[in-house]
Order: C-alpha cells, then structure tokens, then sequence
C-alpha cells in the first residue's frame, strides 16, 4: 500500500473519529443556539485578541474531559492541527520567498486556526437530532425524519466504514476503492432504511429531547463567554491576552 494510501486512510479515520465518536453523546442533548453563541463570541473577540483564544478554548477542553471523551478532545485537535498548519506553512513560503521570517507570526497563524476550527468542531459535537428534526418538521412534514435517519446511518456506517479501511489497508487495496464501497454501502443502507420508513413519513412527529445538565453546562460556558468580553473590553485585564 502506497504512502498516499496509507495517509488518506489515517486522515479519514481522523476526521470520521472527530466528529461522530460518541454517536448520541449527552452534548447532543443541548440546544445548537447557545453553541452557535458562543462560536460567535469566540470569532469576534477571540479572533481579535489573539491569545485569548485559549481562554475561550479552555472549558471547552474542560468538558470534553469532564465528559470522559477524552478520545474526541484528541481526534478533534488532530482535525483542527491540519488547516493551522496549512496556513502556517503557506505564510512561511510567501515570507521565505520575500526573504524575511518571523517564527512567532507562524505560531500565532496556527494556534488562531487551531483553536478556531475547534470551536466549530465543538458545535457539531453539540447538533441535537431531535431539535433539528423540529425545526425541520415546521418548515416540511416529510423533512422531519431525515436528521434522526442520518444518525442511525452514521452508527452503522462509521463502524463499518473504519473496518473496511483497516481491512483494506492491509490488503493493500487502493483507498479510491475502500471510498467507493463506502459510498455504496451508504446508499444502500439509506435505501434499507428509508423504505422501512416510508409508511411513518407523514405520521411521523419529532419529539424535543434535551438534557437539563447538558443546558446548564452550555449556560455557564457562555456566562464565562461574557465575563471575559467584559474584561477586555472594560480594560480590567489586558487587551492583548
């Protein structure tokens, strides 16, 4: 197996692990809103005030281990290290070919990306189904279905989809191959579900499943979201961390 192989193979096991290891997790059981402000928050202010990225960082990571996914922390800082290191390295080849350097700027570049795809990844972890598959009700009937669907492909997908990638790997099968037996058995796992389905499409009626813990945890990372706008922009702390 070629060495191209064998990393397409890594990285998609990576990004795969990153984003659905936990499945149904309890962060799935919060509201997307309170998500998305913080995200907010953290590109416009983190963004602009450089290091206090990590501060904004930090009880995202605290969660993650509090939660005991530890292997999610991992992975997703794995995803969220290949696009800081993309861009880095692209403004180390500009500067080289302009003939200065400056380490600490590459740094700063990778560290801000970094933390910033993290942030985004935090949102997808926090994506309730159930609270979706609502919204999406109100706009069509037939649509309501469909997220809680994706997520019951996605179980068997994934965990087939890693088998098959290992499998192949040490076959030494071509990973173009390993994808496109992926994206049929996708399709026809879509196609087992969505005819034994069928009869429910207009009788089905997505309940809100939400989690009071999961709430209050998203409640106290955005009052600490505010608290550190605050004192930046109060000058109670420095406007450089």
């Amino acid at each position: 197996m070629s060495l191209l192989s064998r990393a397409l193979s890594f990285f998609t096991v990576v990004i795969l692990r990153s984003i659905f290891l936990y499945g149904y997790s309890e962060l799935r059981k919060g509201t997307i809103l309170l998500s998305l402000m913080h995200l907010t928050i953290v590109l416009t202010y983190g963004l602009k005030y450089g290091p206090s990225l990590l501060a904004y960082t930090a009880p995202i990571s605290i969660l993650y281990l509090v939660l005991g996914m530890y292997g999610l922390l991992i992975y997703s800082l794995a995803v969220s290290s290949i696009p800081g290191l993309w861009m880095s390295l692209t403004q180390l080849i500009m500067d080289v070919l302009k003939g200065m350097l400056n380490p600490l700027n590459y740094i700063s570049i990778y560290v801000k990306s970094t933390l910033t795809s993290l942030a985004i990844l935090y949102v997808l972890h926090t994506l309730n189904p159930s609270e979706l598959s609502t919204l999406l009700y109100r706009a069509r009937k037939s649509l309501g279905m469909y997220p809680q669907l994706f997520m019951r492909i996605n179980s068997f997908l994934i965990k087939e989809g890693i088998e098959a990638i290992y499998t192949h790997s040490l076959k030494g099968e071509s990973v173009w191959k390993t994808l496109a037996i992926l994206m049929l058995r996708g399709d026809e796992l879509t196609r087992g579900f969505s005819e034994g389905l069928m009869p429910k499409y207009m009788r089905f009626k997505p309940s809100l499943i939400y989690s009071a813990r999961t709430i209050w945890i998203q409640l106290l990372i955005l009052g600490y979201d505010i608290i550190l706008v605050l004192l930046i922009t109060t000058s109670w702390i420095p406007q450089y961390l």
